[in-house]
């Protein structure tokens, strides 16, 4: 029987007693069965209009026999009896219910991706994770949740734009350095940063002081237990256009099924307002404090 990893949100009416009432409700389906879920988080709305009110997120470890799609359906179910409305994108809800991991499946359809697409940086999504399936591999990523939770706390602030197109990653590296006071940075070196982040197709950006920038010691020297500790917080992948050459995708194609990266999004996007949505919204994610021209919040 699977183990299936679930987020679970709400920030309209009750909050805890949907929460609750979502978690008994899972518990009843038939060849599901609850095996444990967080305590109650407290997280400011992401991406979304900034007067809503604030989320109470959670995470649950069920065992289930029913096939994803088809377990999709009863969570949005679920979600329906509850009031949520499928409305703008970020928008207040009553209940959210995301599938997460099923497993240790991979799985991309029109209306299901599995792993979640957005989980390896969410805060709200890995704090309350980290609680009830810490060892729990990603499949893509191949980091159990507590070490993308580790990176996130611990990693420099830093992120990654990664893109075979040269236009793109310099349009998309620009707005976040004019959005969060970002600054370009030399690109480090260390054993693995090659493969996973090819010199052609990467721009590194810096947040925080200037002092932030010191140049890279050992991981011992930086308190760091672990061998990712030169890795950027944040990783995004912009993937290659259609009519990118064909040598070029195939490259790109191997680049992305990479595995080690950390925490990171991967955009199949064209327009560049609605990257731009994703990347903002992904970084309010990883630096919760760290807004338009907020850069000098970070230590």
């Amino acid at each position: 029987m699977p183990a299936c990893l679930l987020g679970l949100g709400s920030n309209l009416g009750d909050r805890e007693a949907t929460l609750r009432a979502a978690l008994d409700e899972l518990d009843a389906l038939p060849n599901v069965r609850l095996q444990r879920h967080s305590q109650w988080h407290r997280y400011a709305p992401i991406g979304g209009p900034r007067e809503q009110g604030e989320f109470l997120n959670a995470a649950a470890v069920v065992d289930s026999t029913i096939p994803p799609l088809a377990f999709l359906e009863n969570l949005q179910r679920i979600e329906s009896r509850h009031g949520r409305q499928r409305a703008d994108r970020w928008a207040p809800r009553t209940l959210d219910i995301d599938l997460l991991l099923y497993g240790d499946a991979v799985i991309e359809t029109p209306v299901l991706t599995v792993p979640h697409l957005r989980m390896t940086f969410r805060r709200f999504v890995l704090e309350p994770a980290a609680e009830v399936a810490p060892k729990e591999i990603h499949p893509v990523i191949g980091w159990p949740i507590e070490r993308l939770l580790m990176h996130l706390n611990a990693a420099r602030n830093e992120v990654v734009v990664l893109s075979p197109s040269a236009a793109l990653r310099s349009q998309i590296a620009q707005r976040i350095i004019e959005r969060f006071g970002a600054r370009a940075m030399e690109r480090p070196t260390f054993k693995t940063a090659d493969p996973l982040w090819p010199p052609a197709y990467t721009t590194w950006l810096a947040l925080g002081p200037p002092a932030d920038d010191t140049k890279r010691t050992s991981t011992k020297a930086r308190g760091l237990a672990y061998a990712a500790a030169a890795f950027p917080k944040l990783t995004v992948l912009l993937d290659a256009d259609d009519d990118a050459p064909r040598a070029v995708k195939s490259e790109w194609s191997a680049i992305v099924r990479q595995p080690g990266r950390g925490p990171t999004l991967r955009l199949q996007l064209s327009d560049q307002a609605a990257i731009e949505c994703e990347v903002f919204a992904a970084m309010e994610s990883v630096w919760p404090d760290l807004g338009p021209g907020g850069a000098d919040r970070l230590e």
